[in-house]
């Protein structure tokens, strides 16, 4: 159980855990100092922009998309389907033009962008899981299935769009009832 922050807490420990190995075990790689430019060019633009939308707003009506106990805690997926279609319509529209008046305002284009794209891979990835399964409750799919569903699910990026894949579990990990 538990709410779907102490999820991504738990997510982003993770991704911070595997980064870091991933680190350790990498190369060094030269980055040139075009691309460099190019990043920090991207990185500042929102304070760069006369006209825009606010990073509070963006973030306020993407709360009010997923924060609905019939996408957060019910999910059915005419529902998912429809906060994921408004999610990426404030992706596509609204996050190119997030305006940031100073340095504080720039950290939240940055942290709404996040939340847009973390919004996004939670919505594909219980759509993608026809089960219920712990804290995620499917209205259309009410029972636990461990003859197929017994995987994680993982969201890769990709050419065209995040990718939804299983990693297959070892059935003796499942947890003792």
């Amino acid at each position: 159980g538990g709410s779907s922050s102490a999820a991504s807490a738990v997510q982003g420990g993770r991704a911070g855990a595997y980064a870091a190995e991933y680190a350790r075990e990498i190369r060094s790689t030269n980055i040139s100092m075009p691309e460099i430019e190019e990043i920090t060019k991207r990185m500042f633009e929102p304070r760069q922009r006369e006209k825009g939308y606010s990073p509070a707003w963006v973030t306020q009506v993407l709360q009010g998309i997923m924060v609905p106990y019939y996408v957060l805690y019910i999910k059915k997926q005419d529902r998912l389907e429809a906060a994921l279609t408004n999610i990426e319509f404030l992706r596509d529209h609204f996050a190119p033009n997030l305006i940031a008046n100073d340095t504080h305002e720039l950290r939240h284009v940055h942290e709404t962008r996040n939340m847009l794209l973390d919004a996004e891979m939670k919505l594909r990835a219980s759509l993608f899981r026809t089960e219920t399964r712990g804290a995620h409750y499917r209205e259309d799919f009410p029972d636990q299935d461990d003859e197929n569903w017994l995987k994680s699910i993982t969201v890769k990026k990709a050419d065209k769009g995040p990718q939804v894949e299983t990693v297959s579990l070892d059935p003796t990990w499942k947890s003792v009832g």
